[in-house]
């Protein structure tokens, strides 16, 4: 007996408009580290505001991978993305 869940996704497969895709799955599957950067104080001039994420990308033979992690707060983050913010902020 199917489910229904199947039913829905073999209705949606029969519909000639309509294309169906596997879920991502999560690109990171091995140990986290706790990280903390301080959040950015000086708002900018003129009233603008300051983005208070940094942004890592890494790129390797493996695939594109791309974190932001906010200031302010302590962050999960990856290990390679650990080792990639200890090389622009020795003192995390």
């Amino acid at each position: 007996m199917a489910t229904k869940k199947e039913e829905t996704m073999e209705a949606l497969m029969n519909d000639s408009m309509t294309i169906v895709s596997e879920p991502k799955k999560a690109q990171y599957e091995g140990e986290m580290v706790p990280v903390f950067l301080p959040a950015i104080e000086d708002n900018g001039s003129g009233g603008m505001k300051v983005d208070q994420y940094e942004h890592v990308t890494i790129a390797n033979e493996h695939g594109l991978m791309r974190w932001r992690v906010l200031r302010g707060e302590t962050v999960e983050v990856p290990v390679p993305v650990f080792v990639n913010l200890k090389e622009k902020y020795p003192k995390i």
